[in-house]
């Protein structure tokens, strides 16, 4: 197992406080450059984690031969823009979530990746820890019989004061920041598409982004529920209910060190836990594996695509106030 070459684009402070403890404690990651728009904050950067060099702007990192990889932790509306340069300057991404900002942006993304022959993928981390693949496990072993209804929630409570996540220039709100893991919890646990979605969410006459969104998800096998946003006190959580039972996840997204899940299955209750499972650095490992060639890549531009298809008929629903296809 070989290290990929790593950069960070910019100095978010999940960047610091989350990502990049993460990437120093994976066993493939070389952290070979750091960009901010202010060369002193770079050099901070620089100093307290040990990357190789430092950049005034993300052009300058871009441009170093030396990365192979980059992470993008910048402003929603900023990610499709960087990761089709990165792919221009054939750099691989790893980019938070939302991968754009439209369908039509992750199209664009999609065709650069293909025109230049790197990979990038949605930085949905939570889809590596080991508690949500054995949910997957026993929906297909049929433990809790065909699944009907998944619920989801995420959601916590913000100052109102100048925040990125209240951008709307940006792509703030609530759906964008928060909204987008319900959305692909709610997809990866019927392992299919939704149909169509109806959705109703509050908009901020001051900062014109959703505070908080309900909506519904119509799959072929069933429905999913979700509630989201940023007036409500902090909830990350999914239950999963079919026919025979259910599996109750009461810390979907951010785990821990306290991963269980509860299975109601067969006139029972049981508790399965996962100790000692950082997600982020198995999302690093296997980005990295990926880019080393020693692995395929699990979540491409083909499932960012799906995933902002959803993303847009709900806010499409919103304003309208009817059922949307997707």
């Amino acid at each position: 197992m070989r290290k990929v070459r790593w950069g960070v684009l910019g100095c978010a402070n999940f960047a610091r406080n989350t990502a990049i403890p993460a990437m120093l404690k994976s066993n493939n990651v070389e952290l070979t450059a750091v960009a901010s728009r202010t060369i002193g904050r770079a050099e901070q950067f620089q100093r307290d984690f040990g990357f190789d060099k430092a950049y005034g702007s993300y052009e300058e990192l871009l441009a170093d031969p030396d990365v192979e990889a980059i992470y993008d932790p910048l402003p929603n509306g900023m990610h499709g823009e960087w990761t089709i340069k990165a792919a221009i300057a054939g750099k691989h991404s790893l980019c938070e979530k939302p991968f754009t900002v439209s369908l039509d942006e992750a199209k664009a993304v999609d065709a650069a990746i293909k025109q230049h022959g790197v990979l990038a993928m949605e930085a949905f981390m939570w889809r590596f820890h080991p508690m949500h693949l054995r949910v997957r496990e026993l929906i297909a072993e049929g433990e809790i019989g065909t699944i009907r209804n998944v619920r989801v929630a995420f959601t916590f409570s913000i100052a109102r004061e100048p925040n990125v996540r209240l951008s709307d220039a940006l792509a703030g709100g609530g759906i964008m920041d928060v909204g987008c893991y319900c959305i692909s919890q709610s997809r990866f646990l019927f392992d299919a598409e939704p149909t169509s979605v109806f959705a109703i969410a509050d908009y901020d006459p001051e900062y014109n982004v959703d505070m908080l969104a309900s909506g519904i998800l119509t799959f072929p096998g069933g429905r999913a529920s979700f509630d989201c946003g940023f007036e409500l006190p902090f909830r990350c959580e999914y239950e999963v209910a079919g026919s025979k039972g259910r599996i109750v996840c009461p810390l979907s997204i951010l785990p821990g060190e306290n991963a269980e899940i509860h299975v109601h299955a067969n006139n029972g209750v049981r508790t399965e836990t996962f100790p000692g499972f950082n997600q982020y650095v198995l999302e690093f490992e296997h980005f990295s594996r990926a880019v080393a060639g020693e692995e395929t890549l699990r979540y491409g531009t083909e499932d960012a695509i799906k995933q902002q298809r959803v993303i847009d008929a709900v806010y499409k629903s919103t304003r309208l106030g009817v059922s949307v296809s997707v």
